[in-house]
């Protein structure tokens, strides 16, 4: 019991801050151009800074070389969850806009906002490890795939979308600062101790502001516009089922140590990422659907994860 109401107050603390973000939007201290402000700094200064120091302290060279068959699961349960949101979009007719932004959210998780604090909070420090390998298939994907996903479904077939701008944002600043944050640590490359205390304090940013930027969204939508259509029931079962499901089959083929096993659950069933809505806006998607979703899945999240628990120490 003590375990679940850890976990609990982990999506609590991301559930305060959205609604103080929403409050001060109500009270007219956020508006539209606070919430564009705030996508621009994620995007591009915080959230790159946060993958260098994040990827830099949390592996070790022997880690990230002994880490590559514990990366298939996640890497695989995330693209055949994919290959299923697709024959999900196509057979229930998502919408245009909507389409690409429905994939990503389906098969992505919140990994780092909600899932590396939950999987702390039930399995304790030695999960991290396992927490930020899922993240890196998490995040990898993301920036590549689903960016790609939001773009191609946005500008259309008829339509060029593989040229040099599409290659400029695919490879965008956070892809970039994973990218460097590994090659940091396989380099054993170390940053003057100012510069990287400057990163981590600026990729602290973070959290704080994409949660704000989801408050002011939701502020600005409307409770009206959170309706619970078809497309938010497929999310559901993408998210909570599908996903993680996936991820237990695949482990019969791919064995690895069962908290490995557990983590990679945990973190597959996380609620919708919070950058969903952010790229969404940035890329003229559907960001009002990434929204109403993130609310959501974060709340179903606290009664979803002591269902998770139990399954997981039976089997």
């Amino acid at each position: 019991m003590e375990t679940f109401f850890s976990a609990v107050q982990g999506v609590l603390i991301i559930v305060f801050i959205l609604v103080l973000g929403y409050y001060l939007s109500k009270i007219g201290w956020f508006d539209k151009s606070t919430s564009d402000l705030f996508a621009k700094l994620v995007i591009n200064v915080s959230l790159p800074l946060n993958m260098i120091v994040n990827i830099s302290t949390t592996f070790s060279k022997e880690q990230l070389e002994h880490s590559v068959r514990g990366l298939l699961i996640p890497f695989l349960s995330i693209l055949l969850s994919y290959i299923v949101a697709y024959i999900f979009a196509e057979t229930f007719k998502i919408k245009k806009g909507r389409k690409g932004v429905f994939v990503v959210i389906f098969s992505l998780s919140n990994t780092i906002f909600v899932g590396l604090p939950m999987a702390q909070a039930l399995f304790g420090d030695i999960a991290t490890p396992y927490a930020l390998l899922y993240y890196m298939a998490n995040t990898t994907i993301l920036w590549t795939l689903g960016v790609y996903s939001v773009i191609r479904d946005v500008n259309g077939k008829e339509r060029n979308v593989v040229n040099w701008d599409t290659i400029k944002r695919i490879f965008n600043p956070p892809l970039l600062g994973f990218i460097i944050g590994v090659i940091f640590v396989l380099a054993n490359i170390s940053l003057p101790k100012f510069l990287f205390e400057s990163f981590r304090m600026i990729g602290n940013l973070t959290t704080p502001l994409s949660i704000f930027y989801i408050g002011i969204v939701i502020h600005e939508m409307g409770f009206d516009k959170f309706k619970l259509d078809k497309d938010a029931i497929l999310v559901f079962i993408g998210r909570f089922l599908i996903t993680p499901a996936l991820v237990l089959l695949l482990n019969i083929f791919i064995p690895v140590p069962k908290l490995m096993r557990d983590v990679f659950v945990i973190m597959s069933a996380m609620p919708v990422l919070v950058n969903s809505a952010i790229i969404a806006r940035v890329y003229g998607a559907d960001y009002e659907f990434a929204t109403s979703m993130i609310t959501y899945t974060t709340i179903l999240s606290v009664i979803i994860m002591p269902f998770y628990m139990v399954l997981l120490r039976i089997i």
